[in-house]
């Protein structure tokens, strides 16, 4: 098998004129310009399926709406059929945001690299809308056999993917781990629906997420503590770079976005671990499932390599507390260097795939 690929990679790479034809499937926008900023770096020719605009002739015939996201035996089979011509046309094949998307390849014996970015639990279920059977033995045991081909590469984009398929599904699958990197040079700032008289640089951020509006009115506490804030429709990291900062509470092991605005320097003040732990137990809080408390350590937003990234607080009290003496300027500079150093690491992690993929035949390291 690997003397298959070394074959196609030389007929591939012969030329250093060559490009890799790159096929990316997504349902998630933040993904789908994270693999276009990565297409630009690595310099590989990428297109992209966003499955949920599919025409519906073009994804299985019949399904609409959130059980897209559930890929059964049925569905994995009409995709492939209305699409095995063009498909087979790219030498690479990338799926992310929801890692049953591989199944289309897997379970139709795709032979050329097959790249599973795993953003989302690797068993990603759209339960309020699943018609179908999903997710079945047949598909575990595709995502257990995966991790033996050697066309296919299976990747978390945060450590908390790997606990999750080891120790609570005991599908033992893959160990690496490529995080984003958050990249905006596709973004573009066109319009904002940010009011024109908030002023941004005596202002904070609130995101219009779940734990910040509906577990609690986030803005309205910050305002009733004397904290200007703002919280409402943006257009992207672009639009927030002229705030003073970011005031979240976290709702997911990792977020796009933070690495977006990590890019940017823009600075996030959090709860601490152990204020994050009591606000969890309040009614109403959210977090991507399953929330565990041992593992929260392993959550870009509590990892120890991360931890100088943020400012936390214990309180609200502390919150304002922290807003009056952190050193934002120095703050900014260090967030900077530490996003190049994680994009210059990053690249290289996914250098080292394609390689592996095609026999150290596509980047110089």
């Amino acid at each position: 098998m690997r003397s298959i690929f070394l074959l196609c990679a030389i007929l591939i790479f012969g030329s250093s004129s060559a490009q890799l034809k790159v096929l990316h499937l997504t349902f998630h926008n933040g993904c789908k310009k994270e693999i276009e900023s990565l297409s630009s770096e690595l310099n590989f020719n990428l297109e992209t399926m966003v499955m949920h605009k599919l025409p519906i002739e073009q994804f299985d015939g019949r399904t609409i709406g959130g059980d897209r996201y559930n890929i059964d035996s049925k569905k994995a089979f009409e995709i492939w059929k209305r699409n095995k011509e063009y498909f087979d046309s790219f030498d690479l094949i990338i799926t992310s945001d929801t890692a049953p998307l591989s199944r289309i390849f897997l379970q139709n014996n795709f032979q050329k690299p097959l790249i599973i970015w795993v953003c989302n639990r690797f068993d990603y279920t759209e339960l309020g809308s699943r018609a179908c059977d999903f997710p079945d033995k047949a598909y575990y045991q595709m995502i257990q056999d995966a991790a033996n081909k050697p066309n296919v590469a299976l990747i978390s984009y945060t450590e908390f993917e790997h606990v999750y398929a080891t120790r609570i599904k005991n599908t033992k699958a893959w160990n690496q781990t490529i995080q984003p990197i958050g990249q905006t040079n596709k973004f573009v700032l066109n319009s904002s629906p940010i009011p024109k008289h908030i002023n941004k640089k005596e202002t904070f951020f609130v995101p219009p997420y779940h734990n910040d509006t509906i577990f609690m009115n986030l803005s309205k506490k910050l305002s009733s503590i004397g904290i200007p804030n703002y919280c409402g429709r943006y257009n992207g990291p672009l639009d927030l770079q002229d705030f003073k900062g970011i005031i979240h509470i976290p709702y997911a092991w990792s977020n796009l976005a933070l690495f977006e605005n990590w890019e940017r320097g823009k600075i996030y003040f959090i709860p601490s671990l152990s204020f994050i732990c009591r606000l969890s137990r309040e009614h109403n809080f959210f977090w991507s499932p399953p929330l565990i408390y041992r593992y929260l350590t392993l959550s870009e937003w509590y990892r120890k390599e991360n931890k100088s990234n943020f400012v936390f607080f214990n309180s609200f009290d502390d919150l304002i507390h922290k807003i009056s003496t952190t050193d934002y300027e120095t703050k900014k500079l260090q967030i900077l260097e530490f996003h190049k150093q994680h994009k210059n690491k990053t690249l290289k992690q996914w250098k080292t795939l394609f390689n592996s993929l095609f026999n150290n035949q596509v980047y110089s390291i």
